[in-house]
């Protein structure tokens, strides 16, 4: 990871993998559609709206 960072020119963020992304708002998993569809964005949602934003359609500033 420490090899990556420097390589990249990035040592202070931690890496985040992002899925679905759409005009800069992503879901930082995969099955976020999969629990969206299933009502988690309503069931679960500080963890849901903190992870999946674009999935549950909370994107800031217009973005989703």
């Amino acid at each position: 990871m420490e090899r990556f960072q420097k390589v990249n020119g990035d040592n202070n963020n931690p890496i985040t993998k992002r899925f679905n992304c759409r005009n800069g708002c992503c879901d930082q998993h995969e099955w976020c559609r999969f629990w969206a569809s299933a009502g988690e964005c309503t069931a679960n949602a500080r963890w849901m709206i903190d992870n999946c934003q674009l999935a549950c359609n909370t994107c800031q500033n217009g973005m989703n």
